[in-house]
Order: structure tokens, then C-alpha cells, then sequence
């Protein structure tokens, strides 16, 4: 929380909302301004609503009194329209969402409601018209940190997740149970959407650079996207790694003890900078022109900035023009070299 700007003299807000319900990354990058709020307003309560299978980013963060989860069969119009009630103890809500969701939830309350600008018709451009030359979206960290602006409050630095006691004591288990004091670098080969994923050959000719080199790997993901890498994470296995499937909190407080990372633009990619780990990120069908690059110092974004690219927002099943250049042609030496600086002393 060091480091934010604080309101010389302001009006004093005792119960502040924030809210983000999703994606991952997304979650992760609204915390500086959760930090700066806390800091800004010491005696305030403040609570953060987001879906249950990210709560386990902030519960244990000292800036939050309390995590509001959604439950996967409560989120539907009527759902909030009836949790919305829960908003009117607020004097102070900040929408770092502004989506459908978050609107229905913010309807008609008395309290302020300060809602973040997300820049979708400039991101569309880039898909749809880079004809029209549109400049670079502003990184979320910008938006996120211009929507407390009328408050006088100014976040400032990266994003920085705080596991819990039992999360941290799993991951000390964990890693002690497959690694030792050799150097750890982080897979995270995942992703939901096709066009995000580098080839799983790619990964595997990494991963022989990286044996070569006397590091090993973890590879992060959930379990059925480890299913549909099998064959990588045979190779990770038989290499003297190991392939985490845990909890989130538990990967959140593994990523912590990397020494580096190497991801598709996913949110995995966000915690794992989160955690101060160096990231050589990897885009493909999106681009770091949207808006979403890894938050922090010291990172490698590799882009090919190829002439179709961005195609997506957030990702497609398929190339659309059917070469991928854009993961295809993003060289494992190329990545690896990133990796090695990335790894290198500071």
C-alpha cells in the first residue's frame, strides 16, 4: 500500500465498495486501487465483490474486510437485483467492471458510484479497424486508477497478491515434495481460448532448453486443461519437474517461489507478476495494445505484431486466416533467450 497518493482533504467514506467479479487477471489488476482506498481511508470498511472462484486472490489481502462472493447458481438478474440490497449501507462504491452485472448491482443506490471507463470501442478499432490508426488502449492499471481520480487518490506500483498462512504452508509442502534447491521456472501453457495457447511443441523443445540449462519446471493450469496437455506434461515429468493443479490460493503462493514465468496472455500471466516474478509473456490473437501486459518491471512482452493482429478481444477457437504466425512463428530460442535474462540475477 506504500507509495499512493493521498487526498490532502476529502470527504471521509466509511463503507466502500469495490467491485470486479472477474476474470482473473482482471481481479488482480484492480489492486492497487483496493491499496490506495485502504490508504486513503484507514477507518473506512471495505468490501470487494467478485465471483467465488477468484476469491481467493484477496481474502487474505489486509487492505479487504470482507470478500462478497458470488456463487456460480446466484448470478442471474433477479440474484442481484436482490443482493444489490446488500450495497445500501455504502457511502462509496468504486464499478472497476461496468458490466451488466455490476450496473444491476449499482442500480439506483444512494451512495456514490464511481464506474471505470472501458475503452471498448477504441480496443474494437483494433480488431475491426486498424485502418483508422487507433492508439495504443490505456494499460487497465490507468483506467482502473483514473476512476478513483475525482478523489483525490493516485494508486501507485504493480499489483502485489498476499496468499494466506495455509495456502503459503501447502506451497512450501508442495514444492518440497517435488523440488529441491535447484532453480524453478514457471509454466503456464494454458488458456481457454486456442488462439491464446503457443504450440504444445514449442513448449516441449523450452522445456528441453530449459532442462539443458539446469533449471526444472512447474507447469500451473487446472486440472482438465493438464488433461488435454498430456503429452507436455509427461515430458515436464520425466524431466524432473512437476505440474500444479491445486487450488488457486496454493498456486498463487507456489508462483511466489519461481524464478521466472513464461505464459500466453491468460490470468495466471497477471499473478504470477503479482507475486514479483519476472514474466516473458507470449501474445498471439491479442496484443499488448489492448491494454493488458504484465504489470510491473523487468517483464518480456513478446508480440509479433503481425498485420492481423489483434483479431480478438479475448481470444477465438481458431485462427481466422488459418497460418497462426502469431504463436506459430514466436520461436522457442526467441522465448528462451527472454527466459534466460529473465532469470538472470537482478
Amino acid at each position: 500500500m506504500s507509495g499512493a497518493q493521498v487526498p490532502a482533504a476529502s470527504r471521509t467514506y466509511r463503507d466502500i465498495a469495490v467491485i470486479r467479479l472477474s476474470s482473473l487477471g482482471d481481479v488482480v489488476l484492480t489492486l492497487p486501487v483496493v491499496h490506495a482506498l485502504a490508504q486513503a481511508y484507514p477507518g473506512a470498511r471495505l468490501r470487494y465483490w467478485v465471483k467465488e472462484e477468484f476469491a481467493d486472490l484477496l481474502r487474505h489481502d489486509p487492505a479487504i474486510n470482507h470478500v462478497r462472493e458470488l456463487e456460480r447458481d446466484a448470478r442471474r438478474i433477479e440474484d442481484l437485483v436482490s443482493m444489490s440490497a446488500e450495497l445500501e449501507d455504502c457511502d462509496l462504491i468504486v464499478d472497476l467492471h461496468a458490466s451488466l452485472r455490476s450496473r444491476v448491482l449499482t442500480a439506483r443506490q444512494k451512495a456514490r458510484v464511481l464506474r471505470v471507463r472501458n475503452q471498448r470501442l477504441l480496443r474494437a478499432r483494433w480488431v475491426h479497424a486498424r485502418w483508422s490508426s487507433p492508439r495504443p488502449a490505456p494499460h487497465a492499471l490507468e483506467r482502473y486508477a483514473r476512476t478513483v481520480a475525482p478523489l483525490g487518490v493516485t494508486p501507485a506500483g504493480p499489483p502485489r497478491l498476499t496468499p494466506g498462512g495455509e495456502a503459503e504452508a501447502s506451497a512450501a509442502e508442495w514444492f518440497g515434495r517435488h523440488f529441491g534447491a535447484e532453480p524453478v521456472v514457471a509454466f503456464c501453457p494454458a488458456a481457454r481460448h486456442a488462439t491464446k495457447r503457443w504450440p504444445e511443441a514449442h513448449w516441449r523443445e523450452l522445456l528441453d532448453r530449459v532442462a539443458a540449462a539446469g533449471m526444472r519446471v512447474a507447469a500451473f493450469s487446472l486440472p482438465r486443461e493438464r488433461e488435454g496437455l498430456a503429452p507436455l506434461a509427461e515430458a515436464i515429468t520425466k524431466s524432473g519437474g512437476a505440474w500444479c493443479t491445486e487450488p488457486l490460493g496454493v498456486q498463487v503462493a507456489l508462483l511466489g517461489r519461481m524464478r521466472a514465468a513464461v505464459s500466453g496472455d491468460t490470468g495466471l500471466m497477471h499473478v504470477a507478476a503479482a507475486r514479483g516474478v519476472r514474466v516473458v509473456a507470449l501474445f498471439g490473437s491479442t496484443s499488448p495494445v489492448l491494454g493488458f501486459a504484465p504489470a510491473g518491471a523487468g517483464h518480456a512482452v513478446l508480440c509479433r505484431n503481425e498485420p492481423c493482429q489483434p483479431c480478438t478481444l479475448h481470444g477465438r477457437d481458431a485462427c481466422p486466416k488459418g497460418h497462426f504466425r502469431c504463436m506459430r512463428e514466436l520461436a522457442p530460442g526467441q522465448v528462451f533467450d527472454s527466459l534466460r535474462v529473465a532469470t538472470a540475477p537482478a
